[in-house]
């Protein structure tokens, strides 16, 4: 073997300079670029990590709503106004030509006076009612003047039966008997015509 193999300065000799096929990087060398580069991007990416985990994690925020109370407000049934009936009393045919005078037979005060109202009501002409000379123990109807038939029309509006009408020829137990056709004595079974808040008493006319 020649000398030159052995010589450090020959290029081709073993072991030797720069010169030679070995591309193996030499301990100490600076780490290349593109390995510095994934280092970055890997760090970068643990960074964007770290930051979107807690968030990602984090529970979510209680959302309270505020319950907004409306107020109703109700409307009353409308009501429907209630209808008064008032009772029109019926008039009796030709009760205008039957003068009654009305003597009260009782001791019911203002007995008369009721029962010439209402038959006043029925289209009856009445006169200044009176009291009777002896109390009955129910309303007669005595006839002064006129058809027979007054004193039953009489009688029935006064809601009596036709016993109620006494004979033509008796007399009515009154003072007085002028200008009436008839004489109706009221008895205690007229007491509904009196007036409200009526006593009994002796003393006091009609």
């Amino acid at each position: 073997m020649s000398d030159r193999d052995d010589d450090p300065a020959f290029p081709g000799a073993p072991g030797g300079g720069r010169g030679g096929g070995d591309d193996h990087e030499l301990p100490g060398s600076p780490p290349p670029s593109g390995w510095l580069r994934g280092v970055g991007v890997v760090a970068v990416a643990v960074v964007i990590g770290v930051l979107i985990l807690p968030s990602a994690t984090r529970a979510p925020l209680r959302v309270v709503t505020a319950s907004q109370s409306s107020s109703s407000t109700t409307t009353p049934p409308a009501t429907t106004p209630s209808s008064t009936t008032t009772t029109v009393a019926t008039i009796v045919p030709g009760s205008s030509t039957i003068h009654v005078l009305v003597a009260n037979g009782t001791s019911i005060t203002g007995l008369a006076a009721g029962a010439s109202a209402f038959l006043r009501s029925r289209g009856f002409t009445t006169l200044t009612p009176t009291n009777s000379t002896t109390k009955v123990a129910a309303t007669q109807v005595y006839t002064v003047s006129g058809p027979p038939g007054s004193a039953t029309t009489v009688a029935s509006a006064l809601g009596l039966s036709s016993s109620a009408v006494r004979p033509a020829t008796a007399v009515a137990p009154v003072a007085s008997a002028s200008g009436a056709t008839l004489v109706v004595v009221a008895g205690p079974d007229l007491a509904r015509l009196a007036p409200s808040g009526s006593t009994t008493t002796g003393a006091t006319p009609g």
